[in-house]
């Protein structure tokens, strides 16, 4: 079977699930974007960033230092990269850690404006922003958004009145707005951190890597998670 991505351009951008900051040390312990670009022949290029948000204007601690905006690192992509085949994000998580479900910077949804004036300092304008500017600067490249598997331990469950949830669910409202693909490893993929099968709470990272589970921590994955989440998202790369 002929395979259509060898030799394309892809980019990912994200937080550090996306930037498997964990999982670095070794070349097979790297994340998605090594995985899927090397299964499939891609020229991959991963941008994502440990601490990454999808808003802007989000900083860290005291000294007020900017994170990695997901929302505006577009135009540094597409300065450097003009030409490409496949643009791939991920992120929400530290958004929904940094603020809270009923914070004015989660941000409201209009359905019937594509404007493109939207405001990137809220959750929901970041996203429409994103989006609004990869179709500008890519009319002609693939464009999805991954959804990050379940992560944490949460007593109230994994369903929308968990904060994460609560964000992943917006974005992916913003997705079905734009047109945008996504795949939900939250809902699709096995992966969950609850199971002790997937994660030993009573094992530290290394601990739980020896042992062959799939977080790290309840919520970074393990070479074995990645090995995973990665086949789900090169055949929903491939399908795009």
């Amino acid at each position: 079977m002929e395979n259509h991505l060898s030799g394309k351009k892809i980019i990912f951008d994200g937080d550090s699930i996306c930037h498997a900051t964990s999982e670095t040390t070794e070349t097979t312990d790297r994340g998605w974007a090594y995985r899927v670009g090397a299964r499939y022949g891609m020229d991959w290029i991963n941008v994502g960033i440990s601490g990454g948000t999808v808003t802007a204007e989000m900083y860290y601690g005291p000294n007020n230092y900017p994170r990695h905006w997901v929302s505006r690192n577009i135009d540094k992509i597409h300065e450097k990269y003009p030409v490409i085949d496949y643009l791939i994000f991920e992120g929400g998580t530290n958004d929904a850690d940094l603020l809270d479900i009923g914070s004015e910077r989660f941000g409201e949804i209009d359905p019937a404006d594509f404007s493109g004036n939207y405001d990137d300092s809220t959750f929901t304008g970041a996203l429409e922003c994103l989006f609004f500017k990869a179709m500008s600067y890519y009319p002609h490249a693939k464009i999805g958004y991954i959804v990050a598997p379940k992560m944490g331990r949460p007593a109230v469950g994994y369903g929308p009145e968990y904060k994460r949830r609560h964000y992943f669910l917006r974005a992916i409202e913003v997705c079905k707005k734009w047109g945008v693909p996504y795949i939900d490893l939250w809902e699709c993929s096995q992966l969950n951190p609850s199971l002790k099968c997937h994660f030993d709470p009573d094992l530290d990272g290394a601990g739980n890597k020896a042992a062959g589970k799939l977080y790290i921590d309840g919520q970074h994955l393990t070479a074995k998670g990645y090995d995973m989440v990665s086949t789900a998202i090169g055949q929903w790369i491939y399908g795009l």
